[in-house]
Parts: structure tokens; C-alpha cells; sequence
């Protein structure tokens, strides 16, 4: 049973990874249209949320969900450090802005980075703590 759940960790960290990088592969004109898109809807519940907002918003979530899911994949691992599932967010983190330099219109910036690491650390906490405390 330990392997089927390994298994299922491993598979939606590695679905969740394409989507960040077919996301991140996205022309910027594509990527606009639908962040815009979504800032309509977004703005009927807060019509406070600006387009860099929600952009901004949106890398935090999705390295949320990321540092949760290597989490699940790693806390698995023997010798489990908090530092692997971290180090591996930033090292995505660090290839998505990095494909990002090579899409029409798109750029890479120091910020987003920082943002993503920022979701990476809350989502592995989140996970890593719910799994300390379920020991006790």
C-alpha cells in the first residue's frame, strides 16, 4: 500500500510540474488573455484584486501546491530533511523563470522567484506539520 501511495504522490507532483512549465511555455498575449480573463470573475468577489495581483497570487498558489506535493513524494523518502523538498521547489522555480526568457514576449524576474519560493515553503510546511502532528 506504501508504494501506491508513493506512486500517486509521485504522479501529481509530476502532472503539477507540466502544468507550471506549459503555463510558464505560454506566449505572453495567451497568458494576459487569461489572467484578465479570470480578473473578471475574481473582482466580482474582490474588487480590490488588481492583474499584478492576482498574477502574483497565482505563482504563490501554484508553488503552494507544488511544495505540498514534493512534500507528499518526499516525506516517504527514509531520511527525510525539509530542506529536499525546498531545494527541489527552487530549483523548479528557478527552470520555470528560466524557460520563460525563451517564450515571445515573456521574461524572467528575481521577484517571482522569491514569490515562488515563498508558496513552496507554505505549501511543505502545511503538509510536513499536518504529518508531526498526526504522529503524536
Amino acid at each position: 500500500m506504501k508504494k501506491k501511495k508513493l506512486w500517486l504522490w509521485l504522479l501529481l507532483t509530476f502532472l503539477w510540474m507540466g502544468l507550471i512549465f506549459w503555463q510558464s511555455s505560454r506566449t505572453a498575449t495567451e497568458s494576459r488573455a487569461e489572467s484578465l480573463g479570470l480578473l473578471y470573475y475574481v473582482q466580482k468577489i474582490f474588487p480590490w484584486m488588481t492583474h499584478t495581483l492576482l498574477r502574483k497570487l497565482a505563482h504563490f498558489g501554484e508553488y503552494a501546491v507544488l511544495g505540498w506535493l514534493l512534500t507528499g513524494a518526499l516525506y516517504r523518502a527514509k531520511n527525510f530533511l525539509l530542506l529536499k523538498p525546498l531545494a527541489a521547489g527552487l530549483f523548479l522555480a528557478l527552470c520555470d523563470e528560466t524557460l520563460q526568457l525563451f517564450v515571445a514576449g515573456r521574461g524572467s524576474q528575481v521577484r517571482d522567484i522569491w514569490i515562488d519560493l515563498a508558496g513552496i515553503t507554505t505549501g511543505t510546511l502545511i503538509l510536513w506539520l499536518y504529518y508531526r502532528l498526526r504522529k503524536r
